[in-house]
């Protein structure tokens, strides 16, 4: 893997030892400047200002090979973040509740978990804003703390509006959450299988069922079912394709839809995008995760 090169002048800029409070507040909320615990302030890591500045700052301003190669160097720190959780999942292990683990959420899981929370941040999605690979929307992250106070605080209503529109738009909804001293932490994500950091790692490690945890599978109605194919458009991971083609009512031909059960994720898109309601999602462990336990 091509290492990135050096860092652009902005990342290596910290606060001088004579900058105002104001100034450096900015430097925190820029993520050059870390908070501890005990409330002093250190530099930052890489990691944390690249978050800032990819997501609202000058991340378009680079050559595309540039953005390519910090792409590649912040997944596979990712990858290492979470290789211990996916690994123990893996094994068998049951999951820490503690850390923030990822797993798919039905729409009405999602609106339920909102009801859990007290704030609620509007964030650019930081993975499609670094990725760039589809033109899915883009202002959809609904997170539940705000550190660096960089982005929007918003409505409980507004962020089940948020949820809504994503779905409408193929978004899957994941949690990344914790349950830290009976409060969950963490965000939702809505997201898609070509930019989302999690999905993009499930394939490298092949843990596709396991990170984010699969938790349902789809299940068609074929009696009800009037092949129109708009499940196949949604589905993300091909679970649905245009197999033999029928005759319809009216005397034309349509193709039928074939389900490959084994590539189904459980993200419920096919089911919430369906006119005719013939796809229902089948719980394999209603109680897998913080997510699911709190839905």
């Amino acid at each position: 893997m091509r290492r990135p090169p050096s860092r652009p002048r902005s990342f290596a800029h910290a606060c001088p030892a004579w900058a105002s409070r104001t100034e450096i507040e900015r430097c925190h909320r820029r993520g050059i400047l870390d908070r501890r615990e005990d409330g002093r302030l250190a530099q930052a890591g890489f990691h944390a200002r690249f978050e800032v500045w990819a997501v609202f700052e000058g991340w378009k301003d680079i050559p595309e090979e540039v953005r390519q190669a910090v792409n590649d160097w912040e997944l596979s720190a990712y990858l290492e973040r979470k290789r211990p959780q996916i690994e123990a999942l893996r094994s068998g292990r049951v999951e820490d509740p503690a850390l923030e683990n990822s797993e798919y959420l039905l729409l009405a899981e999602a609106e339920v978990l909102l009801d859990k929370v007290d704030r609620f941040y509007l964030w650019p999605c930081n993975c499609r804003s670094m990725m760039g690979m589809c033109n899915k929307p883009v202002n959809v992250c609904i997170r539940f703390s705000n550190e660096r106070g960089v982005g929007w605080e918003i409505s409980r209503e507004r962020a089940r509006e948020v949820v809504r529109a994503a779905n409408k738009a193929g978004l899957m909804q994941t949690g990344e959450v914790a349950l830290v001293d009976g409060r969950v932490t963490g965000a939702i994500c809505n997201c898609c299988a070509d930019c989302c950091y999690p999905h993009l790692v499930s394939e490298r490690l092949g843990a596709q069922k396991l990170w984010p945890r699969t938790r349902y599978v789809a299940r068609r109605d074929v009696e009800t079912c009037t092949n129109c194919g708009r499940c196949a458009r949604r589905c993300p991971f091909g679970v649905v394709s245009a197999g033999t083609r029928v005759a319809g009512e009216t005397g034309e031909a349509r193709a039928e839809m074939d389900f490959t059960e084994e590539l189904c994720r459980g993200c419920g898109v096919c089911a919430t995008g369906c006119p005719e309601q013939a796809i229902a999602m089948e719980s394999l462990d209603p109680a897998a995760g913080v997510a699911g336990g709190q839905a």
